[in-house]
């Protein structure tokens, strides 16, 4: 019964017309639409309707969210699920927007006070937590592989089996066994780089932990996929397989 309210709150939201004024906010600030197809536009239109429409937005500190902030977080949220229909990040009904960076949180939601400010966090079943001013920075900078949005909805997508660990699941057995051998040998060496100083495509705070790999992993996916495809070839493919999606073509060449 309540998928069916659901699907039908959706297609009402699905037949409203996309506001003109949004078309600014992504040519603003979302740049990786600007070598869209037509065909994915459209479709990227329809999910970012019904993310803006279902989400329950907050402002925090004083912020005033506008539609701008809205379209723009889920522009590039969105991105994500170009490659799969009718699922728009279900399991995060709550997204938190701080005007710039802001205290970790704790369980019970309160700040940290001498804890290092951050520019996002996602909470397992919980909310979505984010700087207003690096959700905008990371949505016009497209290539520089840091997307605060597109990580902390990378944990969100993590977090669908039940924890944030870096463990994804394919439609087959074959590409999720491959998956976990990928993500121990790459976050190993990843790990060795950043105690030796090594510089590398992938940001060293992927060597946090495996769940931070994959969300920086999917960062370097969708803003420099090219170069992911040529320095970590197996991890772009699963990557790929994983998103039902190619990005290189969004990358403008330089």
């Amino acid at each position: 019964m309540f998928s069916w309210f659901r699907n039908r709150r959706r297609k009402k939201i699905l037949a409203n017309p996309w506001p003109e004024p949004w078309d600014l906010h992504l040519q603003r600030n979302v740049r990786l639409t600007w070598e869209m197809s037509d065909l994915q536009m459209r479709a990227l239109q329809d999910r970012v309707k019904v993310f803006v429409a279902e989400k329950n937005w907050e402002g925090c500190e004083g912020l005033q969210l506008t539609e701008e902030m809205q379209v723009t977080i889920a522009a590039q949220a969105c991105l994500m699920l170009l490659g799969v229909n009718d699922w728009y990040f279900d399991n995060v009904k709550t997204i938190l927007v701080y005007p710039q960076a802001f205290r970790r949180m704790t369980g019970d939601g309160l700040t940290e006070g001498h804890a290092s400010h951050r520019a996002g966090e996602a909470w397992q079943g919980g909310p979505i937590i984010l700087s207003w001013k690096d959700s905008l920075s990371g949505g016009r900078n497209e290539d520089d592989g840091q997307n605060v949005v597109i990580h902390e909805f990378a944990h969100a997508l993590d977090g669908i089996d039940g924890e944030m660990g870096g463990s994804v699941m394919f439609d087959d057995a074959e590409s999720t066994q491959t998956w976990s051998r990928v993500v121990e040998e790459g976050y190993a060496e990843l790990v060795q780089a950043k105690e030796t100083g090594r510089r590398t495509l992938l940001d060293h705070y992927g060597a946090t932990n495996e769940a931070e790999y994959f969300a920086v992993a999917t960062e370097t996916f969708f803003e420099q996929p090219r170069e992911m495809s040529r320095e970590y070839g197996e991890l772009f493919s699963l990557l790929k397989k994983y998103f039902r999606l190619d990005p290189i073509p969004w990358q403008r060449t330089r």
